[in-house]
């Protein structure tokens, strides 16, 4: 139809900055929204005379709606397309970000933060499908490469732009900047980026999508690589809730505890650097096993200064810039060796893996509120999901190495 927008891929001729300033914003909106509050979770808090935990409870709450969105956007744009849907997705985080702003108590900014993120969902989703719909193989990477360490550093850029504003203005500062976010991401989608899927490559069948996810769920392989997702992101997100309380009892402030940010992009794209280079030469999973052992090894730092009582920022950060390099490995490794391993069912084991990892984050997150802001406490739960990811990994691949094993999972067409 002509209001959708279509475009034929001969004739793609959206100005390319304004294509990759979009395509960023939708890719790390999410992210940088998860993150932009944590130097300001403390005076949040007070301001609405809640517990620590319960401003904790609402990162894992956010969390929980970045993977819901997961699942669904993507069979949903496959149906009806990306415009439309991406659009009202982005709208409707814009909206939830002022909502978080104006939030009076921390039950209506729990649930607006669980609206932002089914919002910012659709971004993170529909980004990646909008590249695959308007260029080849080789032009596609291309354009993840440029765009990916962008959206690997919001991590530390969020915190930091959210420390500037809320030791400036207020700690509800930082969501009225998410709010311009998403004013961007709908301006430049609305008045630039056409439908990119026409209505004669969609697919007839939402459900027949979703489907496939059970048949997924049987299969070993899958597993193995899911699993290295979810404690991996599990690793790194307990340590971001946990963080606040630790670094403040530490005795820094609001603005000390935003810089702490910085390494732990740094590692994860350094990590990201070194594993694509070693890909070329090296099985995918003996890399893997690499990221299990460099895992182990920030654990058992972390470990270290519990048991001797480190009270210090510095050695807690490189501890856990440890565990961010091993993520380096595992996470875009597993991605991949997920994907590939069924190639006919591709866009369902993304979503479905990305469901699964950031469910697994959100998982961490609650356990983590309900202990005792202590290294103790942190350094326990990292021991323990080292050890489950050392264990299920290489479980998971005997199994699926077996004969009587059938990887039989394929995308339904109709």
């Amino acid at each position: 139809m002509q209001s959708d927008h279509v475009i034929d891929r001969p004739r793609f001729a959206i100005p390319h900055g304004i294509l990759l300033t979009t395509l960023v914003l939708l890719s790390a909106s999410g992210l940088f929204a998860s993150d932009i509050n944590l130097p300001g979770m403390a005076l949040a808090a007070r301001a609405f005379d809640a517990p620590m935990s319960a401003l904790q409870h609402t990162f894992s709450v956010y969390v929980i709606g970045l993977a819901i969105a997961q699942a669904i956007y993507g069979p949903l744009s496959d149906a009806y397309g990306r415009r439309r849907l991406v659009i009202g997705g982005m709208a409707l985080y814009t909206v939830a970000s002022i909502a978080c702003a104006l939030a009076p108590n921390v039950t209506a900014f729990g649930l607006a933060r669980i609206v932002q993120a089914l919002g910012a969902g659709a971004g993170m989703v529909i980004g990646r499908a909008i590249i695959s719909d308007l260029f080849d193989t080789k032009t596609a990477a291309r354009i993840f490469t440029t765009i990916m360490p962008i959206v690997g550093a919001s991590p530390a850029l969020a915190p930091l732009v959210g420390g500037y504003l809320t030791t400036s203005i207020s700690w509800r500062a930082p969501f009225y900047f998410t709010a311009l976010i998403g004013v961007a991401a709908v301006l430049l989608l609305a008045f630039y980026i056409p439908e990119t899927a026409p209505a004669t490559k969609r697919r007839g069948s939402v459900l027949a999508t979703f489907a496939t996810y059970p048949m997924l769920l049987e299969q070993p392989r899958f597993w193995a690589y899911a699993v290295n997702l979810c404690v991996g992101y599990a690793a790194y997100l307990a340590y971001l809730a946990a963080s606040p309380v630790i670094l403040e009892s530490m005795g820094l402030s609001t603005k000390s505890i935003s810089y702490c940010y910085i390494s732990l992009s740094v590692t994860y794209i350094a990590g990201n650097l070194v594993s694509r280079h070693f890909a070329r030469h090296h099985p995918l999973n003996r890399l893997l096993v690499v990221g299990f052992g460099l895992l182990a090894l920030g654990a058992a730092c972390v470990a270290g200064l519990a048991i001797h009582g480190v009270a210090t920022p510095l050695p807690m950060i490189l501890a856990i810039s440890v565990i961010t390099l091993a993520n380096g490995f595992l996470i875009p490794l597993s991605f991949a060796g997920g994907v590939t391993s069924f190639p006919a069912s591709a866009g369902a084991a993304s979503g479905l893996m990305g469901a699964m990892h950031l469910t697994a984050g959100s998982l961490a997150i609650s356990a983590i509120a309900s202990l005792p802001g202590t290294v103790a406490s942190l350094s326990a739960f990292e021991v323990s999901v080292a050890v489950l990811g050392c264990v299920a990994f290489p479980a998971f691949l005997r199994l699926a190495n077996k004969p009587r094993v059938l990887e039989r999972v394929a995308c339904p067409t109709q």
